[in-house]
Order: structure tokens, then C-alpha cells, then sequence
């Protein structure tokens, strides 16, 4: 078969290093058997595939870039009358009407429109669950083209539309506070109730879950209004049932530095400011689970024009009901430092000197709080 592929020169195919199966493939075939082609796409999948003998020798020209294999050969099925069946590990791909005599049922063709999925993220999710059935995604029309017996579309079609159902969405309220102790002995200055504490205790721990926003936003408020507060950013976010969502309260950062060697510069990208990942976890019995990543960073000075950057970030994962509100505390700074004045001259004289000298501290300290409090979105009808 080598032999015959390069002594016949018409068959132009762009192998995958390591391809595997479940991973894209590309084809570039120019007036080549088609039999060729099919044991191309056995090759560079590494999927067992057979030509039947009742496919006919014929030349095709048949160009595909980054497809997976089930779309490679869904549509050179379509394209020229074939027909695959699947036995086991086995694909065994002939003409449509020898196939269908010997396996019965009808071949045709269905498209399938999607109004919430992505056809390329249903086609993946669909992968390996219907042998019989190809499927080919076009996102640029939102459609699934469903290739097989009829049979073999019904069931497809059907788990199409049950992916494509709305998906239920959560939207976070976020409020990141930069909180100052009342004084030394006290943490934030913040109380509430919830798990993990006693009615009006003082935070301790790194979270902690309340009931309601309203009473710790109300002390929140109170703390901003006499000075011991301040908001940093109060945004809000809404993502997906078990999708991620991510956002940045501030600004990206370049930093360049150049290769000794090569001389060539490198830009990396450093955000600072208040970031977010979180994602929802929507149980049967509407409970939350959240996983959330809250992070503060701001740049404290320089180092040879390079930032120097203080990151304050905390992880954890809660489940919280709809309405209730996360507290993530515990993202504390604590600055000292000593200025010292003195006479000219006579701040200089050992032991007497001592008297003409100033010496003061001050000590800064704060924590940043961020509250975060979910809401289930029922999808809208249709």
C-alpha cells in the first residue's frame, strides 16, 4: 500500500504526529481510490476500519482539516452513497445498498438546529454513544447533520434536543471590601451569624456562611460610613451550570523582559486588582456548590522597573443555598514601619544625640472581605 501511495503520487495526505483516535485528523486527497482514503483515515485515527468489498473502485478528491475520524467518515459516507457498521472495535464502512441488505434499515440524512448548544460541544458529548449515527457540526448555521438509518436519526435527534435544552444559570453578587480593625486586638470588625459562628461573633475563621446579605451588607455599610471601610469593587457575574466564570477589576499589567541569548523581547501579562473564578454546582435539591477562587493583588513598589506585586487569594469550596451569601475573610495585610528625625549635627553625637532624635512608628493593617452571593436564574420559555 506505501509503495503503491508514493509510486502513484496522487494521494497528498497531512498526517498527525501521534494521531489517535479522538484526535483531529486532516485529509488531502487528489483523484485517489477510495478505498485509499478509507484506510488513510484507519491510519491516522488508529481506529480499526474496513473496507468492505462491496465498495466499488473509483477516484475521489476528498480534503478535510482537523476533523475527528466519526466526522471523516460521516462524510465521506454522505458524499459518496456509503454506509458504516459497527461491530465492536470494528467499522466497517461499504456501499449503502450492500450494507443496508445485509444489516437492513434505511441510510439517509437529517439536520438537526440547536438553539442553545454549540453543535461542535453536542457532536463531543454524543461521541462513542451512537454507533450507528454520524454526526457532522456546523456552527456557523447551528445545525447537526445526522447521517444513518432511520433509526439511527430518531435517536439521535432525540439526545440532541436534551442537550439542547436550556441550561440553568447562576448569577453571583460580589462585594470586595477593604476592612481596617477598629482596633489592635480586633480582626475586621465585622459580625454576623452563620456556620461555623454564634450569633454576633466576631470573624475568625477564613469563611463563613450567613442567611441573608442584608445584615452583613448593613454592617458593611456602617464600617464604610465611619471610615473603617471601603469598597473596592462591587461587580456582578453570571455563568452556566457547571461552567466557569472568570473576572478581573483592574488592570493587566505588561511586563517585558529580553532574552540574553536571542535578544528577542517577552511581554507577560500580569492582572492586578480584584479577580474571580467561580463555579456553580446546581444539585437536584437546589442547593449550591460553589467553587470559588477570590484573589486581590496590588503593586506595592518597583525593582528595576519590574513591579512588585502583593497577592492576597484564598480557595474554597461551599455549599450555600439560593440568596446565601459566602463571607471569605482572612486575606490579611499587616505593614510596620519606623521614621526617624533628627538635628543635623547634633542627632549625630554618641549617647547625647539620643536627645536631639525622633523616633516613630506606625502600623497598618487591614483585611480584605469578599462577599459573594448566588442566585439560580430559571431559563426563560422559549
Amino acid at each position: 500500500m506505501i509503495l503503491r501511495f508514493f509510486a502513484a503520487a496522487l494521494l497528498a495526505a497531512t498526517v498527525a504526529a501521534g494521531a489517535s483516535a479522538g484526535v483531529p485528523i486532516s485529509i488531502n486527497a487528489r483523484d485517489t481510490d477510495l478505498s485509499d482514503v478509507i484506510g488513510l483515515i484507519a491510519r491516522q485515527s488508529g481506529l480499526n476500519i474496513v473496507a468492505d468489498a462491496s465498495v466499488k473502485p473509483r477516484r475521489i478528491t476528498f480534503r478535510l482539516h482537523d476533523v475527528d475520524a466519526d466526522t471523516a467518515l460521516a462524510t465521506l459516507a454522505q458524499a459518496y452513497d456509503l454506509q458504516t457498521h459497527r461491530a465492536g472495535n470494528i467499522v466497517l464502512v461499504g456501499d449503502a445498498a450492500a450494507m443496508n441488505r445485509r444489516y437492513g434499515g434505511s441510510v439517509g440524512a437529517t439536520t438537526v438546529a440547536l438553539r442553545n448548544a454549540k453543535p461542535s460541544d453536542a457532536v463531543k458529548e454524543l461521541k462513542g454513544v451512537l454507533p450507528d449515527a454520524g454526526l457532522i457540526a456546523d456552527d456557523r448555521s447551528n445545525t447537526v447533520v445526522v447521517t444513518g438509518t432511520a433509526d439511527a436519526q430518531t435517536a439521535a435527534s432525540s439526545l440532541l434536543s436534551s442537550i439542547d435544552a436550556p441550561g440553568r444559570q447562576v448569577m453571583f453578587e460580589v462585594r470586595v471590601t477593604d476592612v481596617k480593625p477598629i482596633d489592635d486586638s480586633s480582626n475586621v470588625g465585622i459580625q454576623f451569624g452563620g456556620t461555623g459562628f454564634g450569633a454576633g461573633a466576631v470573624a475568625q475563621f477564613p469563611y463563613a456562611l450567613t442567611k441573608s446579605s442584608i445584615a452583613i451588607n448593613a454592617q458593611i455599610n456602617a464600617l464604610v460610613q465611619n471610615g473603617h471601610a471601603q469598597i473596592l469593587a462591587t461587580p456582578h457575574i453570571a455563568t452556566l451550570n457547571n461552567r466557569e466564570a472568570t473576572l478581573l477589576v483592574g488592570e493587566t499589567y505588561p511586563i517585558v523582559t529580553v532574552n540574553e541569548q536571542t535578544g528577542f523581547p517577552t511581554v507577560t501579562n500580569v492582572n492586578v486588582g480584584v479577580q474571580l473564578r467561580v463555579t456553580p454546582t446546581i444539585g437536584a435539591d437546589g442547593i449550591i456548590t460553589a467553587e470559588v477562587h477570590p484573589e486581590y493583588s496590588e503593586i506595592i513598589g518597583f525593582n528595576s522597573s519590574f513591579p512588585i506585586i502583593a497577592n492576597r487569594k484564598v480557595d474554597a469550596v461551599l455549599r450555600v443555598h439560593d440568596g446565601e451569601t459566602i463571607v471569605l475573610g482572612g486575606l490579611f495585610q499587616d505593614t510596620s514601619s519606623e521614621t526617624i528625625s533628627k538635628l543635623p549635627f547634633l542627632g549625630d553625637i554618641p549617647i547625647l544625640g539620643q536627645f536631639f532624635k525622633n523616633k516613630a512608628t506606625a502600623r497598618q493593617r487591614d483585611e480584605v472581605v469578599f462577599l459573594i452571593t448566588p442566585y439560580i436564574l430559571e431559563p426563560s420559555s422559549p
